[in-house]
């Protein structure tokens, strides 16, 4: 009997972002902590507002942000620093 080997695959995001948004002028801060079994985030440093993604959500999420800014719901979109997550092994690690 042959076996699969499941390919694993690689995410690149980043680890905080922050923006304004224009409608409000209401400055927002996400930070993200990545653990073996997804990312914990939290924004603006609320506890009602801690939510768990996976890796692959983060880049969508950081998608949607450049779509903003470019439609102008946002402004002053930095991010911080940039990880690259697999899950070789079958849990997610940041690798070099």
């Amino acid at each position: 009997m042959e076996t699969k080997v499941k390919k694993s695959k690689k995410w690149k995001y980043h680890t905080t972002h922050s923006y304004t948004l224009i409608k409000g002028d209401k400055k927002m801060c996400f930070i993200t902590q990545l653990y073996k079994i997804g990312v914990y985030g939290i924004l603006n440093s609320d506890p009602a507002m801690q939510v768990s993604f996976t890796p692959s959500n983060m880049v969508k999420i950081e998608k949607t942000l450049h779509k903003d800014l470019c439609e102008g719901v946002i402004k002053d979109l930095e991010f911080g620093r940039e990880i690259v997550v697999s899950d070789e092994t079958g849990f997610y690690e940041e690798v070099e």
